[in-house]
């Protein structure tokens, strides 16, 4: 955010000559967590009038302070500064303000204005009421999961809802001002119930065209609602307008009950020949890593694994969160077990599902953390970003977010980046308080990360952290929203603004409603 002030002194001075204000120049204000910019006043005393001037500043716009107030000129200076600070949710625009000078001689004002103007990774005040949009969805027990924008700004949410047990997949869109698009459903959503039964949606992808590809879990048999119905395996593709798209699956729906127990996806991207990769979990008598491959219209791809799906098991549970189709259509596989301290597992596969034994992740050994990866990015030089969540403590109930970076090809960490390949992204009060909810790379390659507060009375608490292309941490810090946000996705849009979206509770409420908020490029 930054200011501009201008000004001369007022024609109502004492008849006897004494003194005069005068800024020399236009300060620039940005929001800034430890800064603060002067205002220098020139104080030009008139004979005889030798005395002290004590300067202050009325009608300063909300979240505009002075550091220090009064500021007094001794007799034998000409200048006094008064150290501005701009606060993350100062309004935006021009403000009348005055500088007052007080002495012996009497009272001298210099009429100014200030503009405030949007600063680096600060709230977008300008968006909603003080950053906040609360759209109006008009369902109950909304969840959000995931978040991804269209080219020209909309927003695509995500989740679920009704109660724990009836749940049904949601897909809300927004406007590009955070109001419910009212030509994609009713109040700008799409309520898909599958079989009756507990549907959840959990990631979501954008194709070229405008449709949508939502990847989850459905209580379903395959392919239908007849046979014996269990958590199964579920994508759905939607139309640019929000419709079951009905060349794709059943009817735009594809379930797939795993022989071995209940499972989900977790992720869900396409590849160059519109082939869907979802990535997910099957519980049996344990969990396993899968993998499946659907062709366009939505029938397992033959020519993938095993009849169109690779398991993974470890050892002990595993689980599969993320999954990135490279350039060349292979694929690299993210995800957690207890077979080993670390945690995480990374593996590269083929175009036709084989393991590629020549990328070999290694992860460091850990004892404190374990580590689950939720986000895997193409960077420059080959690289692969891998944001994670991690919990450590004797009862795991210590939480973080690590960067990981590492060669796309063969699995070497990247030992450039942070510190061997590694890199922490922590808000104040520090560590063991930072969930992952969301991340983004910007086009420069500085890496933006959401995290809540489970610990925060009332609710959780949005954390924001900004990371350079080489892992070197640039900021942190926790904006002061009104109410509890509890922050559940996050992504940074084509123009590099990071929004983040979630669930608001406002002061003295009880009940949770979605929230969506942006933030300026960094």
């Amino acid at each position: 955010m930054s200011a501009t002030l201008w000004g001369c002194s007022s024609d109502d001075k004492p008849s006897v000559p004494s003194y005069t204000l005068r800024a020399p120049s236009e300060p620039t204000l940005r929001f800034s967590l430890q800064n603060t910019t002067p205002l220098v006043i020139e104080v030009t005393r008139e004979v005889p009038f030798i005395g002290a001037v004590a300067l202050t500043v009325q009608g300063l716009p909300a979240h505009i302070k002075v550091e220090t107030s009064p500021v007094y000129v001794t007799e034998v200076e000409r200048t006094g500064t008064l150290q501005l600070r701009v606060e993350e949710l100062a309004p935006y625009g021009r403000f009348p303000i005055h500088v007052v000078g007080e002495s012996a001689a009497g009272r001298v004002e210099l009429d100014a204005m200030v503009e405030v103007q949007p600063g680096r990774a600060a709230a977008d005040v300008s968006f909603g009421t003080e950053g906040l949009v609360l759209p109006a969805l008009g369902l109950p027990s909304v969840n959000i999961r995931d978040m991804a924008v269209q080219p020209d700004g909309k927003w695509i949410l995500v989740g679920s809802t009704g109660a724990a047990g009836s749940r049904d997949v949601l897909v809300a869109r927004l406007l590009p001002d955070g109001t419910p698009d009212a030509s994609f459903g009713p109040q700008g959503t799409r309520v898909i119930d599958v079989c009756g039964g507990d549907d959840v949606g959990e990631s979501a992808t954008l194709l070229p065209d405008g449709r949508m590809v939502i990847a989850g879990s459905a209580v379903a048999d395959t392919n239908g609602c007849t046979a014996l119905k269990r958590q199964s395996l579920l994508l759905v593709r939607l139309t640019a307008s929000g419709a079951l798209d009905s060349t794709f699956g059943n009817a735009g729906v594809w379930t797939f009950q795993h022989t071995r127990g209940t499972s989900t996806l977790n992720s869900v991207a396409v590849d160059s020949q519109g082939r869907f990769v979802g990535a997910g979990t099957v519980n049996g008598t344990d969990s396993d890593q899968v993998m499946v491959r659907l062709l366009p219209t939505g029938q397992l791809d033959p020519s993938f694994g095993t009849d169109g799906q690779v398991l993974e098991n470890y050892g002990q549970g595993d689980t599969a969160r993320a999954v990135l189709v490279l350039a060349d259509d292979s694929l690299i596989l993210g995800g957690s077990t207890y077979a080993h301290a670390d945690g995480m597992t990374l593996r590269r596969y083929r175009v036709n599902g084989e393991r590629d034994l020549t990328f070999n992740f290694v992860p460091r050994a850990s004892s404190y953390a374990k580590y689950g990866p939720r986000k895997l990015y193409p960077v420059a030089g080959g690289k692969v970003l891998v944001v994670a969540g991690t919990s450590g403590g004797e009862h795991g109930t210590d939480y973080g977010v690590a960067l990981v970076e590492l060669d796309a090809t063969t699995g070497a960490l990247d030992t450039s980046f942070g510190s061997q390949g590694y890199q922490s992204a922590s808000t104040p009060p520090g560590y063991g308080r930072d969930m992952l909810a969301g991340s983004g790379v910007l086009a420069g390659g500085e890496i933006a990360v959401a995290t809540l507060d489970p610990s925060k009375v009332g609710g959780s608490e949005i954390g924001l952290v900004h990371i350079s292309a080489n892992g070197t941490k640039l900021r942190s810090h926790r904006p002061d929203l009104s109410g509890a946000q509890q922050p559940l996705a996050a992504v940074v849009d084509a123009e590099g603004f990071f929004r983040v979206a979630g669930l608001h509770t406002a002061p003295g409420a009880s009940e949770a409603v979605p929230f969506v908020t942006r933030f300026w490029p960094y």
